[in-house]
């Protein structure tokens, strides 16, 4: 059985709109179970075998979507940030890999391994002292299954002849404008971190637009601007 002792659950999802009051308590009941006992399996962390079918049940439900259970838990994360005039929101990928399962239909390659798996791209707010005040963009994708021959030339020709909006690194701009509609700017001041492969100008120039605060890791040597003040004939790595 879940533990009934554990409040974040039902105060972080409980709010979640599934259609069904009895979706919502059976996904604060799975919920509590898996916080309980984070590194055990399903079955092992739901107690018994009745509680961890209808765990498989629920996740098998079609009409459960998880943007519904997220957008519960966003709610209560900006409502996290509004008790503090700065935040970090820090985006960052992972890869999920399901190498070794079975049942991996429909997912694509997630690594040099070739392992199968999902995406997961998420933009998680911490405060400045580091406390953590959880997430408010997350989106999961599969990448298409190509050759490694084709990945190259894929990868050549989309950096010229392809718009942002079709390429994968369309997940920074998303998530940073995300960030930006929800969080009350004049409440909060947002700094987005991310690392070398936001380094896209289109990422700046969304930024530069919503007058947001970006620190990025630099992966290209680009051109100091010649029309600043502090204007150079020279790159922006011997310029720093």
């Amino acid at each position: 059985m879940a533990n009934k002792g554990n409040e974040w659950a039902r105060n972080e999802l409980g709010d979640a709109a599934l259609g069904d009051k009895r979706l919502t308590d059976r996904l604060v009941n799975i919920a509590d179970s898996l916080i309980s006992l984070p590194e055990s399996s399903i079955n092992q962390a739901c107690g018994s075998w009745s509680e961890a079918k209808a765990a498989y049940r629920f996740f098998q439900n079609e009409n459960v979507k998880g943007s519904d259970i997220l957008t519960s838990h966003i709610a209560k994360t900006v409502e996290r940030t509004k008790t503090h005039k700065r935040i970090l929101v820090i985006q960052d990928t992972s890869c999920i890999s399901y190498m070794g399962h079975e049942k991996i239909r429909g997912l694509a390659v997630v690594s040099k391994k070739q392992s199968k798996g999902i995406m997961m791209h998420t933009a998680f707010a911490i405060s400045t002292e580091g406390l953590t005040l959880g997430i408010l963009d997350q989106k999961l994708y599969s990448r298409p299954s190509i050759s490694k021959e084709d990945q190259e030339l894929e990868k050549r020709r989309r950096c010229r002849n392809v718009s942002i909006e079709d390429k994968e690194s369309i997940k920074w701009l998303e998530s940073l404008k995300k960030t930006n509609e929800i969080i009350d700017s004049t409440q909060t001041e947002t700094i987005t971190v991310c690392d070398r492969e936001a380094d896209i100008y289109d990422f700046f120039e969304l930024a530069y637009r919503l007058n947001s605060a970006v620190l990025i890791r630099a992966c290209r040597n680009r051109n100091v601007n010649k029309t600043s003040r502090y204007s150079r004939e020279e790159k922006l790595w011997q310029f720093i």
